[in-house]
C-alpha cells in the first residue's frame, strides 16, 4: 500500500513547473579613463556612450566596441557629453574628428547627440567685437583644447592638441544636436525621453542657472585677457569658449575636513560643496532600461542633484 507521503511526492515529481523567466539586465561598460569618465549603456539593441575620457581612452578601449555595435548593424542611439572638461570630453574630440560627415560616418552611425554649449543658451545680444576682441579669440582658437595626458602611462599617447571645438564637430558633420541644431539646451525639468526597446531617460541636471553662471564666469576669463565684446555666438567665439573652459584652471572648493582619530563625524559634517563652473553645468540624468534605474551625474554638484530628485520624488506622490 502506497503512503501518502509516497502519494505526494510522485503528484510533485509529475508536475512540471514553468521555468521562472531569465530577467534581462541592462549591460554597463566603464571604460579606463583615469580620473575622467566614459560609459556604455546597452539594453538589447539600444546603445548609449556617456562621455570618453581622453583621446587615448577613445582610442585604446571605447573604438573596438564601437566597430562591433556597428558591425551588428546597431547604432549609437544617444551620445552624451556631460559637460566641458579635458577628462571627458578628449574622447569625444577624438571620436567625432575621425567618424566622418553625415551619411558616410566611418566608425558607427550616432542619431542623436546631447551637449551643451554657446549656442545652447539662451542670451541678450552684447557689444559687437572690435578687431582686437577677433584676435584674441582667434589666439586661444590657435591655442586649441590644451588636454593633458591621463595621469600613469598610456599604451598609446597621442597629441592631446585639439582645434576643433565639439559645437563645431557636431555642426559641421551633420549630427542632430540637442534634438535640433543645438540651440536648446539638456536641462533638468525636460519631459523624459524615450529611445527604443523601452528605454527612457529624464534628466535631473544641469539646472539652466548653471549653464548661465558658466557663460558668466567664461566671459570673466575673458576679461582678464582685454576681451570686451559680447560673446555674440559664431563659430570663433564657440570655439573659444570650449577651449577655455576646458583648460582654464577653476575655483577650488575649501580644504577637505578631516577625521580625528579620537572621534567621529557625520558624512554630511565633511562634505565640501563644489565650486567648480564647469562641473555644475554637467548633464545628469537617470536611464531606466529593462526594469532598472541607471543614474549618471558627471561631476555635477550634489546639492543640486539631490534637490532634484526630491522634486521628483513630491511629484510623484501627488
Amino acid at each position: 500500500m502506497v503512503s501518502s507521503a509516497e502519494n505526494a511526492q510522485q503528484v510533485r515529481s509529475s508536475v512540471r513547473l514553468p521555468l521562472r523567466p531569465k530577467q534581462r539586465m541592462p549591460k554597463l561598460k566603464m571604460y579606463a579613463a583615469k580620473n575622467g569618465d566614459a560609459f556604455l549603456v546597452q539594453a538589447s539593441s539600444t546603445h548609449i556612450l556617456i562621455d570618453a575620457g581622453y583621446a587615448s581612452t577613445f582610442n585604446d578601449y571605447i573604438l573596438d566596441d564601437l566597430r562591433q555595435v556597428a558591425s551588428a548593424g546597431d547604432a549609437l542611439d544617444l551620445l552624451i557629453c556631460t559637460h566641458i572638461d579635458k577628462d571627458h570630453i578628449g574622447g569625444l574630440l577624438e571620436f567625432l574628428s575621425s567618424n566622418g560627415p553625415h551619411g558616410a560616418r566611418s566608425i558607427i552611425e550616432v542619431k542623436e547627440v546631447w551637449h551643451n554649449s554657446l549656442r545652447s543658451l539662451p542670451s541678450t545680444p552684447g557689444a559687437p567685437d572690435t578687431l582686437s576682441d577677433r584676435q584674441l579669440l582667434e589666439a586661444v582658437q590657435r591655442r586649441g583644447f590644451l588636454l593633458p595626458s591621463p595621469p600613469g602611462p598610456v599604451v598609446n599617447p597621442i597629441s592631446a592638441k585639439q582645434g576643433s571645438s565639439l559645437a563645431k564637430l557636431l555642426k559641421e558633420q551633420g549630427y542632430l544636436w540637442n534634438s535640433g541644431d543645438g540651440t536648446t539646451c539638456m536641462t533638468s525639468g525636460r519631459p523624459t525621453h524615450a529611445l527604443p526597446n523601452g528605454v527612457q531617460i529624464q534628466l535631473i541636471g544641469p539646472p539652466v542657472t548653471r549653464l548661465q553662471e558658466l557663460r558668466s564666469w567664461w566671459l570673466a576669463q575673458m576679461r582678464k585677457l582685454s576681451y570686451r565684446g559680447g560673446a555674440t555666438v559664431d563659430a570663433l567665439v564657440e570655439d573659444a569658449y570650449e577651449m577655455l573652459c576646458a583648460s582654464t584652471r577653476e575655483p577650488m572648493p575649501a580644504t577637505v575636513k578631516t577625521i580625528s582619530s579620537g572621534g567621529s563625524k557625520r558624512l554630511a559634517e565633511l562634505y565640501v560643496p563644489d565650486v567648480s563652473p564647469t562641473n555644475g553645468s554637467s548633464i545628469a540624468a537617470v536611464i531606466v532600461a529593462e526594469g532598472k534605474r541607471l543614474l549618471f551625474l558627471g561631476d555635477a554638484w550634489a546639492q543640486d542633484v539631490a534637490a532634484e530628485l526630491k522634486r521628483i520624488a513630491c511629484d510623484m506622490q501627488r
